[in-house]
């Protein structure tokens, strides 16, 4: 390639990048929804109505809304069938003939609980029993103020999901997102469940490309806060934020190191934009790269060891593998313009975005082992910015296959779409947390 050619082509892809950083898409048709029957190894659960100690206050109220939750949070985990009532509320049943009747619906386990109040607290306690022995195979309970009952239902699913499956559930996961129904990109929080929507910031700016910190505690993002693209770092327990890395030029927000302590970011500084890893505090620990073209979007690996990126070094955009001191980089091989790649909390495969020649953007997974790679959306218009959950069971992403931008949610293997929620205005760029204690 001549020296003018590549000129061009770079020049080329900064429009895109561009492009893709600021600009608004156009959005398209026909929402998928998640499927609830029944495929699989999944178990069949029977959740009996819960339980109100005292019908003068508001325990009969959160009893009902707690099943609801739980029943959601186990259907969403994709690892249960939950088995309707076979029952009236306040039935009066003998329990052996309500397992024989649980049974007989084809549930092999029956949750019950009741739920009382205590001063200003919330309390739920569960059981869970073996529907053809009838033993208790587990009890807990759960006690939290009336505010955050939708966290205790939360805690209790986590808590099923582990004792069947040995790994804790992400019910008390969230979504970090971009929205722009204030007429400016501001950055949103919402439950993985699509629940409890709240906006984290309110500058009158655009915000960006948000990424949360393995502790859960901290978001990282860029802003124009100051008219110049500024990466700063959100603390969600402290309620402060303040900035990072001020540098002239893009400071575009990437990844956490997995301990916490590093970031990674593409900062143009006057240059073609390369990848930096800086600490903390904003201090420059190393130049990742340093070429005549582009690398953005940086993604670490679960082991620290290594990261995935995108560079147009072969003239167009194409994901690369390096080690963590910059050295080792290989190219994997696809076919299209990819963007934005993320790291499976499992370590084995890489979410990204590909857009074949005049071509919309899909959702792909290239599996590292077999380097096999498999298309996740088709003919839905655009999808773009995927994360995974902190089990790496289920994607998140944004799509405008509705007609406008909005945030969806999927299974790895492409099935079981369903959109976050209804959210007035365009939604982009959503980063799944870890689990969250609190």
């Amino acid at each position: 390639m001549n020296s003018n050619i590549k000129i061009i082509m770079k020049k080329k892809f900064l429009f895109i990048f561009a492009v893709l950083f600021f600009a608004a898409a156009i959005y398209a048709q026909s929402d998928v929804y998640l499927s609830l029957s029944a495929t699989g190894k999944r178990s069949d659960i029977a959740v009996e109505y819960f339980i109100a100690a005292d019908e003068k206050n508001d325990a009969a109220k959160y009893a009902k809304l707690l099943k609801e939750i739980i029943e959601n949070d186990l259907i969403l985990s994709r690892y249960f069938n939950v088995i309707q009532n076979a029952f009236e509320d306040g039935e009066a049943t003998a329990f052996k003939e309500k397992l024989f009747l649980w049974e007989k619906r084809g549930a092999s386990v029956l949750l019950t609980a009741s739920v009382s109040i205590d001063g200003d607290k919330l309390v739920l306690e569960t059981k869970m029993f073996d529907v053809v022995s009838g033993e208790t195979i587990w009890k807990h309970n759960y006690k939290n103020e009336s505010l955050n009952y939708r966290y205790m239902a939360h805690e209790a699913s986590d808590e099923i999901v582990r004792k069947f499956t040995g790994e804790t559930g992400i019910a008390r996961s969230k979504i970090v997102f971009v929205n722009d129904s204030t007429r400016f990109k501001e950055l949103y929080i919402i439950d993985y469940d699509g629940y409890n929507i709240r906006r984290l910031t309110e500058d009158g700016k655009i915000n960006i490309l948000p990424k949360w910190s393995p502790d859960g505690e901290q978001i990282i993002y860029t802003s124009y806060l100051y008219n110049n693209p500024d990466l700063f770092v959100l603390n969600l327990v402290k309620n402060r934020r303040s900035i990072i890395s001020k540098y002239q030029g893009l400071n575009a927000a990437g990844s956490f190191s997995t301990d916490g302590k590093k970031i990674l970011l593409t900062l143009s500084r006057g240059r073609y934009p390369n990848l930096y890893l800086i600490n903390t505090s904003g201090e420059i620990l190393q130049r990742m790269n340093d070429g005549l073209y582009i690398d953005t979007s940086p993604s670490f690996a679960p082991n620290g060891r290594e990261i995935v990126f995108i560079s147009d070094r072969p003239g167009y955009p194409q994901l690369y593998i390096m080690n963590v001191e910059g050295g080792n980089i290989r190219r994997l091989t696809t076919s299209g313009f990819c963007d934005s790649p993320s790291w499976s909390p499992r370590g084995d495969k890489i979410v990204f975005t590909m857009r074949q020649p005049k071509g919309n953007y899909d959702l792909y997974v290239y599996d590292l082992p077999t380097a096999k790679i498999t298309k996740l959306t088709n003919n839905q218009r655009n999808n773009e910015n995927p994360t995974w959950s902190p089990d790496g069971r289920f994607i998140t992403f944004y799509s405008n296959r509705s007609g406008k931008g909005e945030i969806y949610v999927m299974a790895i293997d492409g099935s079981g779409t369903r959109k976050l929620a209804e959210i007035p205005g365009m939604s982009c760029s959503p980063s799944w947390s870890p689990v969250l204690t609190r």
